[in-house]
């Protein structure tokens, strides 16, 4: 094979014969057809958009991402393509660029064309194309940090056997649920309870029946409340209910009596038919106490009602 004839321009400078073509053709057009190059080739969502949001260019992974093959998405308001609890802060963040010129960074989610939100952080800013301004948005898929910060988030404030809430997340909306009751004035209600003789159940069965049991007896207490409502898992078989509001008493014992005929129901778990009895006690805001007195006041009942023997429920 021959050597490649190089040319010398300087010492150390080498340029080839391809680099020399380049030179001819004019820097504008090598740079064009770089630009052209890297766009169509990047995984990165890029779009071209006018002051109004519509789109004017979209590139291909953007096209892949939506499932486009005949570009109907040109002319289409962008906003129609953000995640519906995204789509309010997207707007304000763009008003606040095609008015003070100020770019933004933001993560939000696409609705894609497999029904799944997509998590993207995205950075928008204006250019002029031709004397006209237009508005570039980058992004580009986040959803696996997403994932793991969803992952993270839940072993931090959701009880990973069964589910539900935690101490900690409790400690969050039961002090969220306090200030809302003072400021609107309306009354809560705290309901504590446990599984009465669980050890016992423990020790017969074994453990891997006790710990379906505890799931079992979670997915009953939330079919006994609202969904603002909240039901945690305290630990060991310690459940807590917070009712966010009580218009009427009558509807404490509503709820006691539907959590008592919920658990009185058998279990069946396997080859086992379990019966299980609880303990319950509540405490209603404001009679019943402060912040702290509150769960202190509920957890007394608790105790109280065990005196009077299995499945039982005491009002303070």
């Amino acid at each position: 094979m021959g050597k490649r004839t190089c040319l010398r321009r300087a010492p150390g400078t080498i340029l080839s014969h391809q680099s020399k073509r380049w030179k001819a053709m004019g820097n504008d057009a090598v740079q064009d057809s770089f630009f052209r190059q890297l766009i169509e080739r990047s995984g990165d969502f890029i779009l071209r958009l006018d002051l109004e949001g519509a789109i004017t260019y979209c590139s291909p992974a953007f096209l892949r991402l939506m499932g486009d093959c005949s570009g109907t998405l040109l002319g289409k308001p962008c906003f129609d393509l953000i995640f519906d609890q995204d789509t309010d802060r997207f707007r304000h963040q763009f008003r606040l660029l095609t008015g003070g010129r100020k770019p933004f960074f933001l993560e939000y989610r696409y609705d894609t064309k497999d029904g799944v939100p997509l998590w993207v952080e995205g950075t928008a800013y204006l250019f002029n194309n031709e004397s006209v301004p237009e508005v570039a948005l980058i992004s580009r898929d986040i959803s696996r940090y997403k994932n793991v910060e969803e992952r993270l988030t839940q072993m931090a404030y959701y009880d990973a056997l069964t589910g539900l809430p935690n101490r900690r997340l409790f400690q969050d909306r039961y002090k969220q649920a306090i200030l809302l009751a003072k400021r609107y004035e309306r009354r809560l209600a705290l309901f504590y309870l446990d599984l009465d003789d669980f050890k016992q159940i423990n020790d017969r069965y074994g453990h891997a029946v006790g710990d379906e049991l505890l799931k079992k007896v979670a997915s009953r207490l939330l079919h006994c409340v609202r969904d603002p409502d909240t039901v945690c898992r305290l630990g060991g078989d310690e459940f807590v209910i917070l009712l966010q509001q009580v218009d009427h008493s009558e509807d404490i014992h509503k709820v006691a009596q539907r959590v008592m005929s919920a658990l009185n129901k058998r279990f069946v778990i396997g080859r086992h038919d379990i019966t299980v009895a609880c303990s319950m006690g509540a405490a209603l805001y404001p009679q019943d106490g402060s912040e702290e007195q509150l769960i202190q006041s509920a957890d007394k009942a608790m105790y109280q009602s065990k005196k009077h023997g299995k499945h039982y429920s005491e009002f303070h």
